[in-house]
């Protein structure tokens, strides 16, 4: 299927990004600009052992015909293994038994190169047209050691054991795991395990850490719809994020440079400060009042000095990027906590432990404080009725901050606003709902605190009712527009 329904984008070309989109009218915040299907998809490099029909988590559950990682019957016929059942029962390649089944799979790293081939061979036309010309960055990935893993557990592996070398040589399938490597983007699937999907039009979206367009993936399909986060002018370039927006210059710059190939020059990443928003920011340890920034954020060798005149603290790029990944692990361990008492408490005494060392609006500190506006309100012994005011405040506190940060590097109707939007409603409403009980307001006072909750709620469900209907975000947006109506109801009958 064609997606031609609306295209309101041209592909240019030049030095700095190589192809990319501008929009050819002016645009709306929230208007569809494309939509796009993906050339193929399928497990990403190090996943365990998933159903390669519906992705997911298997154990010692293997495909009748060709002894591959599969949940059932239906799967096994499913259109989306039945390509490398037919290659590895042909060739009688089994997938080779593993004793833990949690654990990384390189087995399966060949099958979404394996996808990318069967589907060139199917159309060819749409590959021409659509694959490639993509940018693969042979020379530099040549260099890397990941490309004699791929020479080896792809490259030889389809070639050799699975007989497809009259098909396909070796420098197809190393320039396939370069497509893949330079342009897919991880999306959610049904199973549980994050997949990943080339794209064609969505990969010409160049890259800025401030974008302007968001995309939403449809789970049934995987089809990708491609909307303007804010509104755009005719001619003005499409930006896509590539990396997490609330990662801090270094991480992300990194990320790039590891993932994508090239060094981020943006206007955020050459700002020591992130455009005011200070999530690289750290605390001078030394001075009361200072604060450390990088000397040069597009240098990641550069020195990081204390702001305050008289204060000589320096540091050095490593030394900031290596405390960085000692407390992102710190961090990455509360993310793998259950939802509970012990996963806001622990957080909040991570928060308290580096409130000397980092930036409040800091993104690891942001990302705790992200997490727990989500928790506030959500587990037991913290459910939203039972919140006294001040952690109600507290929750609204850091939804607040999310928002004016998120104003800043993703301005615009983005997924994230739109979660946070709907958790800042209740803390807003509770208060005042609170207040009228305790008698300090008037009913009149009441009713006119209750507009704000309404317009999150209208907000938050604008934008994440754009979403998969059947995704999380989607859900929700679902809830946020029946309890605004709720609401409503419940101000005409006060």
């Amino acid at each position: 299927m064609e997606n031609n329904l609306v295209a309101h984008y041209d592909v240019l070309q030049n030095e700095k990004y190589g192809r990319y989109l501008v929009a050819n009218k002016d645009l709306e915040s929230g208007e569809l600009i494309f939509t796009d299907t993906p050339f193929a998809f399928g497990p990403k490099p190090d996943s365990p052992p998933l159903c390669l029909g519906c992705y997911n988590p298997v154990e010692k559950a293997l495909c009748s015909r060709c002894g591959w990682p599969v949940c059932g019957a239906e799967c096994e016929t499913s259109a989306a293994h039945a390509g490398e059942c037919e290659v590895f029962s042909k060739a009688k390649v089994r997938f080779q038994p593993v004793e833990d089944w949690t654990a990384s799979a390189p087995q399966l790293d060949c099958i979404t190169p394996l996808r990318l081939l069967l589907a060139k061979e199917k159309d060819p036309e749409r590959w021409q047209r659509e694959l490639e010309p993509m940018e693969t960055h042979t020379e530099a990935r040549r260099e890397r050691p990941t490309w004699s893993v791929d020479q080896v557990n792809i490259a030889d592996f389809l070639v050799d054991h699975c007989k497809l070398g009259s098909k396909f040589d070796r420098e197809l399938v190393q320039r396939v795991c370069g497509i893949l490597e330079v342009n897919a983007v991880e999306i959610p699937s049904r199973g549980g395990f994050s997949i990943r999907a080339v794209y064609p039009k969505l990969a010409i979206a160049a890259h800025s850490c401030v974008p302007n367009i968001v995309h939403s993936i449809f789970q049934d399909d995987y089809m990708v719809k491609v909307r303007s986060a804010v509104t755009i002018n005719s001619g003005s370039p499409l930006h896509l994020s590539y990396t997490h927006a609330l990662s801090p210059t270094l991480v992300r710059r990194q990320h790039l440079l590891e993932s994508k190939f090239f060094s981020c020059a943006c206007a955020r990443c050459a700002d020591p400060t992130e455009l005011g928003t200070h999530l690289s920011t750290l605390k001078c340890t030394k001075c009361d009042n200072g604060v450390i920034l990088s000397t040069d954020p597009l240098d990641n060798e550069a020195v990081w000095k204390c702001t305050e005149k008289n204060c000589e603290f320096r540091t050095s790029g490593a030394a900031v990027s290596k405390m960085l990944g000692v407390v992102q692990a710190e961090v990455d361990q509360l993310d793998m906590l259950e939802p509970g008492p012990q996963a806001i408490e622990q957080r909040e005494a991570t928060i308290k432990k580096y409130k000397s060392v980092f930036h409040p609006r800091h993104s690891l500190q942001l990302s705790m404080k992200q997490a727990l506006a989500q928790l506030y309100g959500r587990v037991e012994g913290y459910s939203i009725d039972e919140l006294p005011d001040l952690m109600l405040e507290r929750k609204a506190e850091f939804c607040r901050l999310l928002l004016s940060t998120l104003d800043v590097i993703t301005p615009g109707d983005t997924r994230l606003r739109g979660m946070m939007l709907y958790e800042l409603h209740a803390p807003v409403m509770f208060m005042a709902r609170n207040e009228f009980s305790a008698g300090l307001i008037t009913p009149e006072k009441l009713k006119e605190r209750l507009q704000e909750p309404i317009q999150l709620l209208t907000d938050a469900a604008r934008i994440l009712m754009r979403e998969d209907p059947q995704s999380p975000e989607g859900i929700t947006g679902q809830i946020a527009q029946q309890s605004m109506e709720q609401l409503k109801a419940s101000l005409e009958c006060f």
